[in-house]
């Protein structure tokens, strides 16, 4: 029986991929983060909570192998100014993971979920698998560090690792600010309800997003790849949707009407711009290997929409 680890799995992105994991019934799942508000009776599922950067709770979630790991764990967003909890949430028990995951006689899958927080300022004119990582924050620098750290475990035959560098996933609930990315968030909810929403980027500016929908298809696509088709690179940029904020707004509004848009107002913020004012993303090699984006604005608000009843246009006040 196939056995597969989640970490970070009570966060937004962890909890629909324990669902979709759940609903393939294809084995063991463990999910683990630090709490759970009401974690769902699935089949299959087993729910701990533990810190992964204390040895002992390592030890009581590898008292068994995996087969398959996907660590979704981190410290973003104001969490991630902390210095010494972004180590020890992003570095230490990064390497801890690995450590416990490491079987030379039959390498694990391990999914690790980066960021485009990797690339920093001044951007070239496109962003592709040759552009460099020069990281700008102390999380950034963590993503990086655990791509490397992939890599080499993955070099050495202790692991089968790929690493995927996510963009700004939608639509978080409401109220979340546990990501910089957040605002990308609010403006859907703020369209949905016809509430003002001050946007920190220039209507002409590009920022790169995936939804939830189609970034958990590509973390099972993740999963499944089979180890032959894995070149000796194993970190690669997802190919986001790199959209206009205009493009994006013009979306919503023809799903949600003029009047529900009119107070979204662009005000561009020189800091925001610096991290999420982005340029064309070419993503060939993740492409290569199977993962896709969003097509365009409208495919991607009707995939947010769709995973999200609450941003349902019917009824919207």
């Amino acid at each position: 029986m196939t056995r597969t680890l989640v970490t970070g799995a009570g966060g937004f992105v962890g909890q629909a991929l324990v669902h979709a994991l759940a609903a393939k019934a294809d084995g063991e799942i463990v999910a683990t983060d630090l709490a759970f508000a009401s974690p769902p009776a699935s089949a299959g599922v087993r729910w701990h909570e533990e810190r992964l950067d204390d040895p002992a709770a390592i030890a009581r979630l590898f008292a068994s192998p995996f087969d398959r790991i996907v660590h979704l764990a981190t410290v973003a967003g104001v969490g991630s100014a902390q210095f010494d909890l972004g180590r020890a949430t992003n570095l230490v028990a990064m390497q801890m993971l690995l450590e416990a995951a490491r079987r030379p006689e039959a390498p694990p899958r391990f999914v690790y979920a980066s960021s485009v927080g990797v690339f920093g300022p001044p951007l070239p004119d496109a962003v592709d698998d040759a552009t460099l990582p020069v990281p700008t924050t102390s999380y950034g620098t963590h993503k990086l560090i655990g791509e490397l750290l992939v890599s080499d475990y993955s070099r050495a035959g202790l692991i089968d690792g790929i690493a995927l560098r996510l963009p700004g996933i939608v639509a978080r609930p409401a109220g979340s600010d546990t990501m910089l990315s957040a605002f990308l968030s609010d403006m859907f909810h703020a369209a949905r309800r016809g509430e003002p929403l001050t946007i920190p980027l220039a209507g002409e500016d590009r920022t790169w997003v995936m939804s939830r929908t189609r970034l958990i298809d590509n973390l099972l696509h993740a999963l499944d790849l089979p180890a032959e088709r894995l070149p000796q690179r194993r970190y690669w940029t997802l190919p986001a949707l790199a959209v206009r904020i205009d493009a994006l707004i013009a979306a919503l509004e023809r799903v949600y009407g003029r009047e529900r848009v009119a107070g979204l107002t662009c005000i561009p913020d020189a800091a925001v711009r610096r991290s999420f004012a982005q340029v064309p993303l070419v993503a060939a090699g993740a492409t290569a290997l199977g993962f896709r984006g969003d097509t365009d604005a409208d495919a991607l608000v009707q995939a947010v929409i769709a995973a999200s009843p609450d941003l349902s246009p019917q009824g919207a006040l």
